[in-house]
């Protein structure tokens, strides 16, 4: 589940705090660190599903409330189901992890339930819901894309639920972008032969990703020193000392992945670096990383040197 760009910023993260003296200086706790930080983001990604169906048990809550009024309408007494019975929600309704995290308290948004029915408000007045509610067709497709809009139109660069996160851990500043991509990925991969046996994906999707994170953070912490002599050999009229903090660190990583991943393509790599340094560093950081791993990479292509086999040759 956890990607490896995701696995990559977490890694910047915790090896920027490695470097400023955190850890005292244990690969070790470095490594925990680090797969702490995931471990919370995977956490990220099981709330939203959780959010979803808070969303929906408001929905319910609603057609008790209404049913229960002194006196009820006609549509009261027989309402439209169909977002409650959504099968989506239904199986992640049945899903254990999801169901474990819910039975948690803290887990089921009912701190939040101004946020959760403002979602539900906001939603029940659109075009699309509405629609999907009146539709006398009836499929997992149609179920899949109600909710799908849902997150796109009312979770996705929502500042309340933003600041909500922020309160609720420290690991989750910047994770929730990734975690709404992947809970849209999981919906639509469902249908009619698979919903009966969704489960959540594991944290990693394999132990090769695991062990390129174990690898990526150590072998950063254990050679930063020699990482430090390649970039200060290709500065062009410029000392490592006025190098951005951040742009050093992520530089150090890349450098990791060129040097210490055969498999891996360098030019995959340096798009990705160039792509955290664009979001974490400064403004001009993307061009200056980009510039410095060219450099070295053409450098060690002459000096035939390059580190790379089977796809890393790429």
């Amino acid at each position: 589940m956890i990607s490896r760009r995701l696995v990559r910023i977490k890694a910047v993260q915790t090896y920027y705090a490695f470097v400023q003296g955190n850890y005292d200086g244990s690969l070790e706790k470095v490594w925990e660190a680090l797969e702490t930080s995931i471990e919370k983001s995977y956490d990220l990604f099981v709330e939203t599903f959780c959010l979803m169906l808070a969303i929906a048990d408001h929905a319910e809550y609603k057609i008790e409330f209404n049913r229960n009024k002194l006196l009820p309408s006609e549509e009261d007494l027989n309402p439209n189901r169909r977002f409650v019975d959504n099968r989506i929600i239904q199986a992640f309704r049945s899903e254990p992890t999801i169901k474990k995290f819910m039975e948690n308290a803290s887990s089921n948004w009912s701190e939040h339930y101004e946020f959760v029915r403002n979602i539900f408000n906001k939603m029940t007045k659109s075009e699309f819901y509405k629609k999907y509610m009146e539709d006398t067709d009836n499929n997992i497709k149609q179920d899949a894309d109600v909710i799908c809009k849902i997150i796109n139109k009312y979770l996705v660069d929502n500042e309340e639920l933003d600041e909500i996160l922020e309160t609720e851990s420290i690991y989750w500043n910047d994770d929730i972008e990734f975690a709404l991509s992947n809970l849209i990925q999981s919906i639509k991969k469902l249908n009619d032969d698979n919903i009966d046996k969704f489960r959540l994906p594991p944290i990693f999707k394999n132990e090769e990703d695991r062990e390129f994170a174990h690898t990526l953070i150590k072998s950063t912490c254990l050679f930063r020193q020699k990482f430090d002599e390649l970039i200060e050999k290709n500065l062009q009229k410029w000392e490592l000392q006025r190098i951005a903090f951040m742009d050093r660190v992520i530089l150090h990583l890349a450098l990791c992945e060129m040097t210490q991943f055969p498999e891996l393509p360098v030019k995959v790599t340096i798009n990705e670096y160039i792509d955290i340094a664009k979001g974490y560093s400064t403004e001009k950081s993307g061009t200056f990383v980009n510039g410095i791993l060219d450099r070295i990479y053409n450098q060690s292509k002459n000096d035939n040197t390059l580190n790379k086999i089977g796809m890393g040759l790429l």
